[in-house]
This record gives structure tokens, sequence and C-alpha cells, in this order.
């Protein structure tokens, strides 16, 4: 199964990953995107730089995030957890990664 067929919205754990690829990450770990976005939200804007801050605030306060100036990602239509990712990768893309998990009836059967 590739990443396009999983439907993150049935995610039921979400790790926010921070550091660098040279550093040793920390690990966070929540039960939903929505616990884990003022978490995110926070971490980001320790990292944006400076003259991203305003773009980021905006981006924030409307809810919808350009990665690249033209696909748009809006927390109402895609989602909060794909709203979060598109913020780390479009303002802390070496710092902090956003996975998530999604846990069927079988999965504890299957370990």
């Amino acid at each position: 199964m590739t990443q396009e067929n999983i439907d993150d919205r049935d995610a039921n754990r979400v790790v926010v990953l921070e550091g660098t690829p040279l550093g040793t990450p920390v690990a966070k770990s929540f039960n939903t995107a929505d616990e884990a976005e003022p978490f995110v939200t926070a971490r980001i804007r320790a990292h944006v730089l400076p003259d991203a801050r305003e773009r980021f605030e905006r981006a924030v306060a409307d809810r919808i995030v350009s990665e690249d100036g033209v696909k748009a990602t809006a927390a109402v239509l895609e989602g909060t957890l794909a709203y979060i990712r598109a913020l780390a990768k479009a303002y802390a893309p070496a710092r902090i990664t956003i996975t998530a998990r999604r846990y069927d009836d079988d999965d504890d059967l299957r370990r």
C-alpha cells in the first residue's frame, strides 16, 4: 500500500519528529491531529525564518497554507493532519516531520 492510498483522516496516532538529520530527533506522540496542532504550530513558530514569519502567521490565522505558491492546503477542506503537514513542509522543512498511524481492528491480532 502506498502513502497516497492511506486516508490520514482515519489516523489515530500522530507522531511529531523534531530535529535535524545530523542530530538526534525528539519525538512527541498525540492521539489525534487536533491535539498535535498547537504543539506543531508552536514548534514551527520557533523555527520559521524571520522573513517568512508574517506569511506564517497569516497562514495560521486563515488556516490555509500554500507550500509552493500554487497548491494550497486548507484545514477545513483537507483536514487538520494535512494542514499541519503542509505548515511543517512550508516553514520548517528540515526540522519537523509528522507521521500518522492508523490502527484497524485486526492490528493487535497480527502482532
